[in-house]
């Protein structure tokens, strides 16, 4: 994140550390090269050298890099042998003071140097062999080894394949702390790959020119200590490393005192071969012990994670656990066929490792892949490998591979430089399709986002495609699939979402293809010919279907656009109907519940000329419902639902009212009314008088002028029961519908009572339900426990509980 007031940030660039870490990266590089050239510069000197048989290190012990061919080996001398005597002249032993250059040739000569001397004066004198003499386990022994020119064979196994790999694991220790410079397993992966590329690039160095002899003490200290602890980060830390983290640390340490106590030893002139036997036991331990943890760890890993696992396991347990035997059967003084197999194998583990970092992003970088970078890898990495087969394969023409070396690689230099001009300019020259690609998608992805009309669509492929083709036709017809099937000649069924049909060449030479999204062509696009009768390619094949694709997606998107508008006009004018709809519906329910108190003050108004006295409790009513009218006026003004003014009410007081609007109705009749307790409950008086006018009408509607209504209220356990009755015939029509607004099967009837009853009963969060009884016609309003009295419901309770019980 930037700083408050500073410049935006620009993209992180691809793979790039934070800078001071560039320059650790650029000291890493530098000090890898100039390792390499010093130990190519010292492997060179030794192809074809004159050669006795056998190698020996800077304290003249026998090494053991050795093949069963040589003479050496067949006469039994082994690691740890220790060179005495050459031609006579006896080797300063390595116990004692040494001179400060190791390679002094005034001073008394040390075992490796007065070898070295004694072979070439032997070349350069004719003398087809040398004598020599060595401390063995079971004493000296004096014997005769011919000289003879060093194997390429030999050069190419201990010297050429472990540079080739060294410098592969350089580059993926640059690699990974370049993409995750602070990630544990990338840094303990670098470690690793860093200290392995030391000791292969100096390790046939120690054995030949002597020229990096503490580097590869330092590195044979240090590599076995690496792969202990690299497993134990691959792909993620292993639990037992946040229990105790300081076990990386412990490993470099170890391997610190190795080194200094390997160098303290060569420095005073003591031998470092026990310190050399326990770094070799801890090398081919480190080396079993990898392959070991990845394997356990591929087994028990899951999911994802296994799949990068897998990858790891087939890559790199292989190699390791082959050179781990190895390494064994050296110290055994087995035969090293092994290496044969483990030195190329080990090449394997940092290209696997690279691998999985693309595929897997093993270092868990986030970072975007480069593809100039990756090609440029690729590249390097081919072109090492072609100056290599080059040279190996010259011994075999007769040619001497130095000579052959010195021209293949400024060859093969320019080669790559000639190949990537002429691809370039093949590009821009025949492929212009391809050089324009991007900028051409990019252009028009940006147009199509600002279309949403299907004619602007066709237009914008069209400018498209003459920016960078030139051809006397560009069209883009938009098509009917039901009248232009004629024109869908190319069309494919695809699964696809978008697809552009493969082209068809017309008379002429125009291309067309079909344009199609979901199974549904779309378009027609129409190409050609090119300017000067010229060929088409496949790349601009390539780009006009992509063109074609972007094409297709945005012609959807217009058409669905245009879709959507077309149904969002619908419903407007829909919700226009149903405002409308709504308008008339409360009207036809305010008619509907005025009509009660204008028949109640019609009775009243209807009255004879001497009987005008009006009693106390029809002036009551009339006030009542005076008031109700005007509260349901207000109601009509705030076109809002009304909220609910709950009170006790007493269930006899609504009846009696009830009563009194449906005189007229009920004449000399009476509404029948029986409860069994008492009747109170919670309600909002003026909706709850609604459903009871409504109820009792519409059975009194149905029962004639002989008929019975009545209302019955009974408690239960869950509160009580709100029963209005009628000796009706029944539900005449869809019981289901019974509900409904506007159904009804009255002739004059509007079909609003019953709807309106339904809505206020569930406003208050009741339930009602009709049902048939003993030949009567039931409507139950279930009443919660909450809205009703509490003696109520005691009561309720009681009559369910056993005499006995309570007793």
């Amino acid at each position: 994140m930037s700083n408050q007031g500073a410049a935006r940030t620009a993209p992180p660039s691809v793979m790039s550390p934070p800078p001071f870490r560039r320059w650790i990266l650029a000291l890493v590089a530098v000090a890898a090269l100039f390792v390499a050239a010093v130990s190519f510069r010292g492997a060179v000197t030794w192809y074809e050298r004159p050669f006795a048989g056998l190698l020996v290190d800077p304290e003249g012990v026998v090494s053991s890099l050795a093949l069963p061919s040589w003479q050496g080996m067949q006469q039994g001398l082994r690691y740890p042998d220790r060179l005495i005597e050459i031609d006579g002249v006896p080797v300063r032993p390595p116990a004692g003071p040494r001179p400060a250059s190791v390679w002094d040739q005034a001073t008394d000569p040390h075992p490796a140097t007065a070898w070295d001397r004694a072979i070439e004066d032997a070349a350069r004198e004719g003398r087809p062999n040398v004598r020599a003499r060595f401390a063995t386990s079971e004493g000296e022994r004096e014997v005769t080894l011919d000289v003879r020119r060093f194997d390429p064979r030999a050069w190419w196994l201990y010297a050429g394949a472990p540079m080739f790999i060294a410098s592969l694991y350089i580059m993926a220790a640059l690699t990974a702390v370049t993409a995750s410079p602070d990630g544990k397993l990338a840094r303990a992966f670098a470690k690793l790959a860093l200290a392995a590329a030391l000791f292969l690039l100096t390790l046939f160095d120690y054995h030949t020119s002597r020229s990096l002899v503490h580097l590869f003490l330092v590195a044979y200290a240090c590599v076995p200590m690496a792969f202990f602890v690299l497993p134990l980060r691959l792909p993620d830390d292993v639990p037992q490393l946040a229990r105790w983290p300081f076990i990386p640390r412990l490993a470099d340490l170890g391997g610190a005192l190795l080194a200094a106590g390997m160098l303290a030893l060569f420095a005073t002139g003591r031998t470092t071969v026990v310190l050399r036997d326990v770094c070799a036991i801890l090398f081919g331990i480190s080396l079993l012990f990898f392959a070991a943890s990845v394997l356990l760890r591929f087994l028990w890993a899951r999911d994802r994670r296994r799949h990068t696992m897998r990858v790891l396991f087939l890559a790199m347990v292989p190699p390791h656990l082959v050179l781990g035997l190895a390494c064994f059967s050296v110290m055994l003084g087995l035969p090293q066929f092994t290496l044969w197999f483990a030195i190329p194998a080990l090449a394997l583990t940092p290209l696997s490792t690279l691998f999985a970092f693309i595929r897997y992003d093993l270092w868990g970088s986030r970072a975007l892949l480069s593809r100039p970078l990756t090609r440029m890898l690729i590249a390097a990495a081919m072109l090492t490998f072609t100056i290599t087969l080059v040279t190996a394969s010259a011994p075999l023409a007769g040619l001497t591979a130095i000579g052959t070396l010195k021209v293949a690689a400024p060859a093969a230099l320019l080669g790559a430089g000639l190949v990537a001009f002429a691809l370039r300019t093949g590009d821009r020259t025949l492929f212009p399709a391809h050089a324009e690609y991007r900028p051409t998608i990019e252009q028009l992805s940006e147009e199509l986002t600002e279309i949403s009309d299907p004619d602007d669509v066709a237009g914008a492929v069209e400018r498209t495609v003459r920016r960078w083709l030139a051809c006397e036709k560009v069209a883009f017809r938009r098509v009917d699939p039901e009248r232009d099937e004629d024109s869908l000649d190319g069309a494919e069924s695809s699964g696809q979402r978008a697809i552009l049909s493969r082209p068809s060449l017309h008379a002429g030479g125009d291309l067309v293809f079909t344009v199609s999204f979901d199974g549904r062509p779309l378009g027609v696009i129409e190409v050609g010919p090119k300017a000067g009768g010229a060929l088409f390619t496949s790349e601009d094949i390539g780009l006009l279907r992509t063109i074609g694709n972007l094409a297709a997606i945005a012609m959807a998107h217009a058409l669905s656009y245009a879709e959507l508008e077309q149904r969002r006009r619908e419903q407007a004018a829909a919700w226009r109907d149903e405002r409308v709809a709504l308008i008339e519906t409360m009207a036809a329910e305010i008619s509907h519940e005025v009509r009660y108190p204008i028949n109640f003050f019609r009775s009243i108004f209807q009255r004879g000329p001497g009987a005008q006295h009006l009693d106390a409790e029809e002036v009551e009513i009339g006030c009542e419902e005076v008031e109700r009218l005007e509260r349901l006026v207000m109601g009509l003004r705030r076109m809002t639902h009304r909220r609910l003014e709950r009170r006790p009410c007493p269930l006899h007081e609504l009846v009696n009212k009830a009563e009194m609007l449906l005189r007229d109705q009920l004449g000399e009749r009476h509404i029948d009314l029986r409860t069994d307790g008492p009747t109170h409950l919670h309600c909002d008086a003026d909706q709850m008088m609604q459903v009871l006018v409504n109820l009792l009408s519409n059975g009194l509607e149905a029962t004639g002028s002989q008929g019975d209504v009545g209302v019955l209220w009974s408690a239960t356990a869950a509160g009580a029961e709100l029963i209005v009755w009628d000796t009706g015939p029944g539900i005449v029509g869809d019981p289901a519908r019974i509900f409904a607004p506007w159904y009804t099967t009255k002739p004059r009837g509007t079909g609003l009572g019953l709807a309106i009853t339904h809505r206020l009963v569930r406003a208050h969060g009741w339930s009602i339900g009709p049902e048939r009884r003993d030949g009567r016609t039931l409507f139950v309003i279930s009443i919660p426990a909450t809205d009703v009295t509490s003696d109520v419901i005691d009561a309720a309770k009681r009559a369910e509980i056993p005499e006995e019980e309570v007793a």
